[in-house]
């Protein structure tokens, strides 16, 4: 019997079976998630063993780690439309498969050509699960844990590149593959958890969907306000590094203090989580991207490192939150599986393409005008994600 996002089976259950079967679901869509994001970080912890072992250069080799974002940027939101008309659950199980083929022709690839060929295959995978993965919460999470469900959800991206990261360190041991082969275990659990959960997860889409909905308005505000947040949580890890370097401790201090601090978006999705789950409202809590001009004084313009870690990690913080409102805010404006599956399409979409341009853009600026154009930049990024929530959710919920 299929369930369609924001409607409730026609089988009553009983509380306690119903709230089991919506932890459970919560557990494994995330994991599949997190399988997504080791993907995505597999090759960044590996990256002497891969340019040595395929003669790639630095830029080469950055296109290797970005090429799953790349797909996610050109083809999320038709993605999202294709998918909301599917079972959700055997497309969940479709790209996780996809994935751990791509991740297997990786670790195994003889020349570059094969290499680059599987990350493309593997994006396809990758788009297919994190576009999937908030619909299939919508569908089968109640009320009152959908908006912490989605929270949740947010923080799946550092939590998959912790992993990649930690496994990424015995390459140096075990060789580059196996390490590589290693990142695919939570991808394999996942699909081994998911492959139950394809019955009853149909999104329930049809012509009145389209013609009644509220339009793209509201979401494309909506992914537009993500998209900046993103993209400022990952320029500020990729800026780290050289701010070390200009702040005399080195580079390699700035890579640890990365690593270290991209953990903070965890807890701040977290929080956000809490807060909606006790009844916080959604545009209140969009408020906290005010404090990140403030984090972005400390970080780019003070000189001690432990004050511009400490600035880092509530930007971090910060940005995780408020991701997490976004995410748990898109069912307020899509009030259909049509809109739904569109909306994250779309949020996946934006998101994507402000994780592309946000680097070289403030690196650009950086490099021309110093640190303060940095602060700058996040000032205005940070109004403008909150002029754009604000207009995505200024009309009443039906």
């Amino acid at each position: 019997m299929g369930i369609g996002p924001g409607h409730a089976s026609r089988t009553p259950a009983r509380p306690g079976t119903a709230a089991t079967g919506e932890r459970r679901v919560i557990a494994l869509v995330y994991l599949a998630g997190v399988s997504a994001a080791v993907a995505l970080g597999r090759f960044v912890p590996l990256e002497a063993g891969v340019r040595d072992g395929f003669g790639l250069s630095l830029s080469a080799f950055g296109w290797l780690v970005s090429g799953i974002t790349v797909v996610a940027a050109c083809l999320a939101m038709p993605a999202g439309l294709w998918v909301a008309r599917r079972d959700l659950g055997r497309v969940l199980s479709a790209g996780l498969g996809t994935m751990l083929l791509g991740g297997v022709l990786e670790v195994t690839a003889p020349v570059a050509l094969v290499l680059y060929g599987a990350r493309v295959l593997e994006g396809v995978g990758y788009l297919a699960v994190v576009v999937t993965g908030p619909l299939v919460l919508s569908a089968r999470c109640g009320p009152a844990t959908q908006q912490r469900a989605l929270a949740l959800w947010s923080t799946f991206i550092p939590v998959g590149m912790a992993v990649a990261s930690a496994v990424g360190a015995l390459g140096a041991m075990v060789g580059w593959r196996v390490a590589g082969a290693l990142t695919l275990v939570p991808g394999l659990a996942a699909l081994a958890g998911t492959v139950g959960l394809q019955t009853g997860m149909r999104g329930e889409v049809g012509d009145r969907h389209v013609r009644h909905g509220k339009g793209v308005g509201p979401v494309l505000q909506l992914s537009l306000s993500f998209a900046l947040i993103a993209l400022l949580g990952v320029t500020a890890m990729a800026l780290l590094p050289s701010l070390a370097t200009d702040r005399g401790v080195g580079s390699a201090v700035g890579g640890v203090t990365a690593a270290v601090v991209s953990l903070a978006g965890v807890p701040g999705g977290l929080s956000a989580g809490l807060l909606l789950g006790r009844g916080a409202g959604p545009r209140a809590l969009s408020a906290a991207v005010l404090v990140l001009p403030c984090a972005a004084v400390v970080t780019y313009e003070v000189t001690p490192w432990a004050a511009v870690t400490a600035g880092a990690v509530v930007l971090q913080f910060t940005g995780g939150l408020v991701l997490a409102v976004l995410y748990a805010g898109v069912p307020s404006v899509a009030h259909s599986p049509y809109e739904l599956g569109r909306g994250y399409g779309l949020l996946n979409q934006a998101g994507s393409v402000g994780t592309l341009l946000g680097p070289p853009a403030f690196g650009f600026a950086v490099t021309r005008t110093g640190w303060t154009s940095a602060t700058v930049l996040v000032a205005a990024v940070a109004l403008a994600c909150l002029a754009l929530f604000l207009a995505a959710t200024r009309r009443p919920e039906p």
